[in-house]
């Protein structure tokens, strides 16, 4: 595999957590699982993707997925939620 099947594959699960974060039919329960699980996920791509291309970098491919970041804002407007009473 090469970069650009990599970046490929990045690019779609950023799109399908964006999904899922924008969702107004999910609750915060069920945004917060999808998008584990895609982090989940994510960690065993990584694994098999080290395996075929020796050059494959694990954090650039998280970082360029985007999960965390949309894991950690969605956990960030819940505690905003909490503290305000809603």
């Amino acid at each position: 595999m090469t970069k650009k099947h990599f970046d490929k594959i990045a690019k779609d699960i950023n799109e399908r957590a964006l999904v899922i974060f924008h969702s107004e039919e999910s609750s915060y329960t069920e945004k917060w699982y999808g998008l584990f699980t895609l982090y989940h996920l994510i960690n065993d791509l990584c694994s098999s993707f080290s395996q075929f291309n020796e050059n494959f970098s694990a954090g650039t491919f998280i970082k360029a997925c985007g999960v965390n970041k949309l894991k950690l804002e969605l956990e960030r407007e819940q505690a905003t939620r909490i503290a305000a009473g809603i």
